[in-house]
């Protein structure tokens, strides 16, 4: 009982996570500027991979098991989107980098993939987390096309998939370095988060909007941007801890967003960019209905995408292709 109780907590965690990058997502005429924006971007993704991170697991089988949920999705909405943006849209499309350029937010499976992949290398070193936060900060010094692979990404959010894998030795009782953090976390947990808050406040109105999506590499003074990349990653840090902290263990909406927020992530997109062809830029003169209009269409979408029909389907599509392509156990 204690265990679905712990799933729904996490399924939650995610719920509000894909709900939040759909606001994201469907405001395309950019009415939560500035501020609301940073904000939503700098918590929703974090929350995504910490949940990835924590029911991931280390075995034989993992990677069959992840190229056969990330990569053939990836490899058919690929396919799918392009031909949706050429034939519906009527927009043009590049040819020459296709599947190694990610696009209509396939970037997220292919990051999710490679952390996956990435995992049991990182488990072997002695202080995993903070092993993949050097790497974090070492991949802004390298100047790469952000949308290649969404390897910038998966670097910047990887410290955030391996807290959520290692937060479950702290419901196991294991003693490791960063149960002792979560540990101490715990115990000064109203003044840490105050602290985390009010750090979020400062850097959402100070920093550039770069730095919370982990695209760009540094510019300027590198020195002060390693440092500014550091203090966005511990705040992420700090935003799921709270979220573990305070979320839930009852079965709500939310919990069925989380549990099929891959088919969410994976349709929603259609509907963005449809909308982005149909909506008026006059509606950005009234805010308050703009506002309703967003959260309205983002939560309508992410409960009709989160139907199990949806999840399964896609499912059945995924053991289609894996069943051609690959030979039988």
């Amino acid at each position: 009982m204690e265990v679905k109780k712990r799933l729904d907590k996490y399924d939650n965690i995610r719920g509000i996570g894909i709900l939040i990058v759909l606001i994201v997502h469907f405001d395309i005429l950019g009415i939560f500027a500035g501020f609301t924006h940073k904000l939503l971007v700098l918590s929703c993704l974090p929350l995504l991979f910490f949940v990835a991170g924590y029911f991931s697991k280390i075995g034989p089988d993992e990677p069959i098991k992840s190229f056969k949920r990330l990569i053939i999705p990836y490899i058919f909405f690929y396919i799918v989107g392009t031909l949706f943006v050429w034939l519906v849209l009527g927009s043009k499309v590049a040819v020459p980098c296709f599947f190694f350029k990610t696009t209509m937010c396939l970037w997220f499976l292919m990051a999710l993939f490679i952390m996956k992949i990435m995992l049991p290398i990182f488990n072997r070193f002695k202080y995993p987390i903070l092993a993949s936060i050097i790497c974090a900060l070492i991949m802004g010094f390298i100047n790469l096309d952000p949308d290649l692979l969404g390897l910038t990404r998966c670097f910047g959010y990887f410290p955030l998939f391996l807290v959520g894998f290692y937060y479950k030795e702290t419901k196991n009782n294991i003693t490791t370095p960063f149960t002792k953090i979560v540990d101490f976390f715990n115990k000064h947990y109203k003044i840490i988060s105050v602290l985390i808050i009010i750090t979020i406040i400062a850097i959402c109105y100070k920093f550039d909007f770069k730095f919370f999506a982990f695209r760009d590499p540094y510019a300027g003074n590198l020195l002060y941007e390693m440092i500014k990349r550091l203090i966005v990653i511990v705040v992420q840090i700090g935003i799921v801890m709270i979220a573990d902290k305070v979320m839930t263990n009852k079965n709500c909406f939310l919990t069925q967003f989380g549990r099929n927020s891959l088919s969410v992530y994976l349709l929603h997109v259609y509907i963005f960019l449809c909308l982005k062809k149909i909506v008026p830029h006059s509606l950005k003169n009234n805010l308050p209905l703009s506002i309703i209009l967003i959260i309205g269409l983002a939560f309508l979408f992410t409960y009709i995408f989160s139907r199990d029909v949806f999840t399964k389907s896609i499912n059945k599509i995924t053991d289609g292709i894996y069943n051609i392509i690959a030979k039988p156990i």
